[in-house]
């Protein structure tokens, strides 16, 4: 791999125009049929409060991610939701590279996975979203961005299965799949989340296993359970998905496709209030401080970086790794995370 300087312009919410440098990135011919860009996962949390991860002393719900993760990869303290304190705004933010002023606004603009399909010309099932709330969390059609550049999709609300993923199921996985989608309309609840979330990260690791996409957005969704459950089903939600990042970390190491040319981008999408179980206040007057973990090629290791950061930040790192062409962003290469020489 050789070091670029990649020439694509991100404007700031300032209006001032920031280069992305220092962005990694293999051989023109390789780069032109995106089968040598550094494939990316992203696992974004629903609501973890700072006190119960990154500054409970004892670490004791996120075990795997404190005492060996954090030790190949840098960490980001102070990640602020600049949205209301809701999922579905944050999950564009990071798609888009927008900030979106509404609980359940609909995309405006391409999102990363639309803008990797159509510029390296890859079928759907390269391109990833598991778990998102709704397929118009992922993908919008605007002009120059139609259907074609969709990504595959398991929603979370419904759980419709794209037919590329339908014959990697057994007998048993298609029945789950067809009875959650008659109880998604009558709206089977919070309690039953995090076994919802069992259930997907199972599917996620066939996909990973099936296809090897070059771009994920992984949504987990089970500490959702909170909203009706106890705190003892939350934290232990929790440490699930601490297990669960721990699989996909260790995974990235073992798969030869993954292997030394993948970034996992692990973040939080908002803190919940005092009691636990619901979210915080609107945060334009009390905003989340969440937090953002990065381990790849070239990341900095054990390193603690507590400036101040976006979620949007996240779309314009995704950009800058994988050399996408991208509409102007409210984010900025998160560039500090890595060391100078590859």
């Amino acid at each position: 791999m050789r070091l670029i300087i990649n020439k694509l312009i991100f404007a700031g919410t300032t209006g001032i125009a920031l280069s992305v440098l220092a962005v990694f990135a293999q051989a023109a011919a390789g780069q032109a049929s995106g089968e040598t860009l550094p494939n990316v996962i992203v696992v974004t949390l629903s609501g973890v409060r700072n006190i119960e991860s990154i500054t409970d002393q004892y670490h004791q719900y996120i075990p795997k991610l404190w005492n060996k993760m954090l030790k190949e990869g840098t960490l980001y303290t102070n990640l602020i939701n600049m949205n209301h304190e809701f999922h579905m705004p944050v999950v564009h933010a990071i798609n888009t590279g927008v900030n979106y002023t509404a609980y359940y606004s609909v995309l405006k603009r391409p999102s990363l996975f639309q803008y990797l399909r159509k510029q390296y010309n890859l079928s759907s099932d390269k391109v990833w979203s598991v778990g998102h709330w709704y397929p118009s969390d992922c993908a919008n059609k605007t002009e120059g961005y139609q259907e074609d550049t969709f990504p595959s999709a398991l929603s979370f609300i419904s759980f419709d299965v794209p037919g590329e993923l339908i014959g990697a199921l057994t007998q048993q996985e298609r029945k789950f799949c067809s009875l959650f989608s008659d109880l998604g309309a009558k709206n089977p609840g919070w309690p039953s989340w995090d076994s919802i979330g069992i259930i997907q990260h199972r599917f996620f690791k066939k996909i990973i296993e099936k296809f090897h996409p070059k771009l994920v957005h992984y949504v987990m969704n089970d500490i959702e359970c909170a909203h009706s459950d106890t705190f003892s089903r939350y934290v232990l939600a929790l440490r699930t998905c601490d297990r669960d990042i721990f699989d996909i970390w260790r995974m990235i190491q073992a798969d030869p496709f993954y292997k030394d040319n993948t970034y996992l981008i692990v973040n939080v999408d908002h803190e919940r209030n005092i009691y636990y179980a619901d979210h915080n206040e609107n945060s334009y007057d009390n905003p989340s401080r969440v937090w953002l973990y990065i381990y790849g090629p070239g990341v900095k290791k054990g390193l603690v970086i507590k400036r101040r950061i976006k979620h949007t930040d996240i779309f314009a790192t995704v950009a800058g790794l994988m050399s996408l062409e991208t509409m102007p962003t409210e984010g900025e290469f998160l560039g500090d995370c890595f060391s100078s020489q590859r």
